[in-house]
Parts: C-alpha cells; sequence; structure tokens
C-alpha cells in the first residue's frame, strides 16, 4: 500500500545562477546548472527521502530528458507505474533564473505535463489505495476529476499558479490545503490569516507558506504560526515542495499539527542551503538530526523514531 500519490508536473530545470537581473536589452554573465524538476516529482522525492512509499502520476515526453525524469525518480524509489509518455510533445521545462539571495523567477514550457488531464481519465478508475493524493499545481479539471472519483483517500492540494482557476466552492471538503501568501490572497482577496480562517469553512486544514517569515495554520479551531529556521540561503526553488512533504510526511506519520509544521519548516530549510529542486533534500535521519539543533521544548517530534 502506498502512504501518497503525488499528482503534476514532472520538469527539468535549467537553473541560471546571477548576481542580479539584467535591464531591458541588457545580458549578463550566469553559470548554468540542470537539474530534475516540477512540483509533483519533486513532492515525491521529497516523501520518499523521508520514508513514504510514494506513486506519481504525471507525463513525460518520449525524449532523453523524459527518460531521465523517470529513471531518477525510480533511483529515489519513486513508484512510477502511471508515469504517461507522450510523443507530441517534449518533457516540460522551466527556466529559472536565481539571485544571489536565492530568489528566483521561472519561465515554463509545459510540454508533455499538457497532457495530464487525459492521463488522470485514464487511470483514475486505477489508482491504488493510498492515505493521501497530493496535487500540485494542477488545473481545475484535473483537480475536480480526482475530488469526485477519489473518496476514501484524503486529498491535499497546493494549487500554485493556478490558483487563478479555483473558487472557494470548488475546494470544499477536501482535507489540506497548501498555498502561499499570494496564492491565498488571489484565492480570497484578505490578507493570510483572514484568508486562511475564510478557506477554513471549505478545507479542513489550511497552510499558508511565507518564505523567510515561515507558516500559518488553521484548523477551524486551532492557529499555529511557526518563525522560518535561519540558514544561508543558496537556491529558494522547489522550497513549497519540501515544506509540502515535510508536513505530509508528519500528518502520516501521525504527528500534532505542531510537530507537522516543524517538519514542513525544517525540511525546506536544509533545502534552501543547496542548489537545484532535490539536492538539499534530507532523509529521515539528517532531518531528526537537523530539528534535533533547533529543539522545540514543547514537542514530541522524536518519539516516533
Amino acid at each position: 500500500m502506498l502512504d501518497v500519490i503525488s499528482i503534476g508536473n514532472i520538469n527539468i530545470d535549467l537553473s541560471f545562477y546571477v548576481d542580479k537581473i539584467p535591464e531591458i536589452d541588457y545580458e549578463v554573465l550566469a553559470n548554468l546548472e540542470i537539474f530534475h524538476g516540477g512540483g509533483a516529482a519533486n513532492f515525491a522525492v521529497a516523501a520518499s527521502r523521508l520514508g513514504l512509499k510514494v506513486g506519481i502520476i504525471g507525463c513525460v515526453g518520449n525524449d532523453y530528458f523524459g527518460k531521465k525524469a523517470i529513471e531518477e525518480l525510480e533511483k529515489e524509489g519513486v513508484i512510477t507505474n502511471f508515469i504517461k509518455v507522450v510523443n507530441e510533445k517534449l518533457t516540460g521545462m522551466v527556466c529559472v533564473i536565481v539571485e544571489k539571495n536565492g530568489n528566483r523567477r521561472m519561465l515554463a514550457y509545459r510540454g508533455a505535463n499538457e497532457y495530464l488531464e487525459k492521463t488522470i481519465s485514464e487511470v483514475i478508475d486505477k489508482i491504488p489505495y493510498c492515505k493521501y493524493i497530493q496535487l500540485c499545481n494542477v488545473n481545475k479539471k484535473v483537480f475536480m476529476e480526482v475530488k469526485e472519483k477519489i473518496k476514501k483517500t484524503k486529498i491535499s492540494l497546493d494549487p500554485g499558479g493556478r490558483v487563478i482557476e479555483f473558487s472557494l466552492n470548488d475546494l470544499e471538503g477536501i482535507d489540506l490545503l497548501l498555498l502561499n501568501e499570494v496564492e491565498c490572497k488571489k484565492l480570497t482577496n484578505v490578507n493570510y490569516k483572514e484568508g486562511a480562517k475564510l478557506l477554513s469553512k471549505y478545507v479542513n486544514i489550511v497552510v499558508v507558506k511565507m518564505g523567510e517569515r515561515g507558516a500559518y495554520l488553521f484548523d477551524g479551531n486551532n492557529e499555529i504560526e511557526i518563525p522560518a529556521i535561519k540558514v544561508n540561503v543558496v537556491d529558494t526553488t522547489g522550497a513549497g515542495d519540501a515544506f509540502n512533504a515535510g508536513f505530509i510526511t508528519g500528518l502520516i506519520k501521525g504527528l500534532s499539527l505542531r510537530e507537522c509544521m516543524y517538519w514542513g519548516i525544517a525540511t525546506a530549510a536544509l533545502k534552501i542551503q543547496k542548489k537545484g529542486a532535490r539536492s538539499g533534500l534530507p532523509n529521515i535521519n539528517e532531518l531528526k538530526k537537523f530539528l534535533s539543533y533547533y529543539q522545540n521544548p514543547t514537542s514530541s517530534i522524536f518519539s516516533i523514531f
């Protein structure tokens, strides 16, 4: 039995590291590195390293990068049976421009990811039972099909840039909503605390990720805000995916919501100290060691080991 199935993008990241963003009609020198990426794939790798049994549903092109993307996921222990290889498009790619402070800007070519909607329709009745389905930056049609047809599994959504496609009513009844502060504002038109409280009328647990300021949770009763852990920031690419994996791993292991927040924040803090979306993702022992350094005296985080 799988713990979680991740649904969404599988990409190749072309990461350009620059001292500053060029002005219009100017160029700057950059260092280039190529990484595996995509929100669903990043989440799957992060959760697998933390000890979960993970599957993924997504699409890649019938090309070199698609083959390598699948191989990399399999090396990480991710079940890839439901990845669709398509001939019509190349594997999705993202141009990531990373500044000195670790902040990044992205240009995305969706490519084979455009076929996810068709793929979901083909496999929806074959999806094995799992504890959570994590939807990563999927369109509304994919989300609604999963929501309507998957009844016994808890559903988590990180809407990403697709947040503009959703209404509050679309989210009715899902178990977990993970979004950043900008996405929360776009969805609710109010600040993150008021937005989370509004969203909690539709969703069981709402988590707002706030980057260097940490994260905020509201579940209709409990309000939890945890500051970020101060680390040397190298590259924030994939930080949100890392947080999601840490948080959901905590939920599946039966931790309290506060402990889950620490797991998410710590996983993201480790990731952003390395280049690329996956290089810094910890295994469970690395996360345990890191958390022990920043111990929360009121937590029983380590009792499960």
